[in-house]
């Protein structure tokens, strides 16, 4: 059987992002199973010279969406079929909308993958305007079933479950048998991912731990801020922040610490959680979007409530306490990740691309 030759739209690193990063890792895949990938980029890289533009945020995006469509046309003649990663608001008005109704001129079969934990919350106000385009997609695919079940319950539409990549070529599970109180998160700073429920949380547990640390791996808007707040809850010499740190490096912190704790407000189905599964850590987060489809609490790992940075560091100290929980949290969780490696996810993707290409 000919395989088709497929044209992925997404955004690409640089910078690093999870829509990004499961990209790259898909575009690797697909070519090691022999299927022929042209990658067009939604985020454009600036030429030397140009970078000024960048920084005109009006401008910035109509120049980026008038070079993206230009490559996408380009591309997209020479494939069988689009397999577009795509995310909302913004991104879908400037980026996806216009894209689909390009490729469907152009006589080619789209198929689109969309993943953001604000799915619900955009559909409320958009779906008489993005609905009909959206259904032009020859097929929907989602990351999870909760992004599944927000289609159903705003479109009517059931989208196919297709689950991000874990790399487990770069994560290595580590067993952990002495629990230090070493406290990892790595989410960009900005407020969705409220890295300030983290920080206060850490304040809690440092308190009874003085040796504890906290690495906060990410950058953002917030940077500053977060680093006054560190500062004024005398954190200083126990939290690091380490900034932005390339995909191929994070395996090093992951080592170096013992519990990965995620705050966010708005998610989906975040690849940090499934590369702390992969690595072995105990994985304490907040139940926002997707997250309680992916981490069964008590199962592996334990969820509290959205901002409740006092629920959050009794479960870090619960585990710092209890060294069979982590032990059983980490050995389900990793059983749990196996369901997102290459090998299971291609007996979803594969016969998905066959059929359309």
């Amino acid at each position: 059987m000919k395989k088709p030759m497929i044209c992925l739209v997404s955004p690409f690193p640089p910078p690093l992002g999870g829509m990004a990063i499961q990209a790259g890792k898909l575009v690797n895949c697909l070519e090691k199973e022999g299927i022929g990938v042209i990658p067009v980029r939604t985020n454009i890289i600036w030429p030397r010279g140009a970078e000024w533009i960048s920084k005109i945020p009006f401008i910035r995006t109509i120049v980026n969406s008038l070079v993206f469509f230009k490559y996408l046309v380009t591309a997209v003649r020479q494939c069988d079929v689009v397999y577009f990663l795509s995310g909302f608001f913004n991104f879908f008005f400037w980026i996806t909308l216009p894209a689909i109704i390009i490729i469907k001129i152009l006589g080619k079969k789209v198929i689109l993958n969309a993943r953001g934990g604000g799915a619900e919350a955009f559909f409320m106000r958009w779906k008489k305007i993005v609905g009909p385009v959206i259904r032009l997609a020859d097929l929907i695919t989602t990351p999870s079933a909760f992004l599944q079940d927000i289609f159903k319950k705003q479109l009517g539409i059931t989208p196919v479950v297709v689950p991000n990549i874990a790399d487990f070529g770069q994560f290595k599970f580590k067993k952990r048998t002495f629990l230090k109180p070493h406290l990892i998160i790595t989410r960009s700073l900005e407020d969705i991912y409220n890295v300030e429920c983290a920080i206060l949380a850490f304040k809690i547990v440092n308190d009874q731990y003085p040796e504890s640390t906290l690495a906060v791996v990410g950058d953002g808007t917030l940077r500053k801020n977060l680093e006054s707040l560190t500062q004024s809850l005398g954190l200083n010499p126990s939290v690091t922040f380490y900034g932005r740190v390339s995909h191929d490096k994070i395996q090093d912190l992951y080592e170096k610490n013992d519990i990965f704790i995620n705050t966010s407000n708005v998610d989906n189905l975040p690849g940090t959680i499934l590369e702390a599964f992969a690595s072995g850590l105990p994985v304490v987060s907040t139940n926002a979007g997707g997250i309680p489809y992916m981490v069964d609490h008590g199962r592996t790992g334990l969820l509290v409530e959205k901002n409740d940075h006092k629920g959050l560091a009794q479960n870090v100290l619960q585990l710092l306490k209890e060294q069979d929980l982590s032990d059983l949290l980490t050995r389900n969780a990793w059983t749990e990740c196996q369901n997102y490696s290459w090998d299971s996810v291609k007996d979803k993707i594969l016969p998905i691309l066959n059929q359309y290409g």
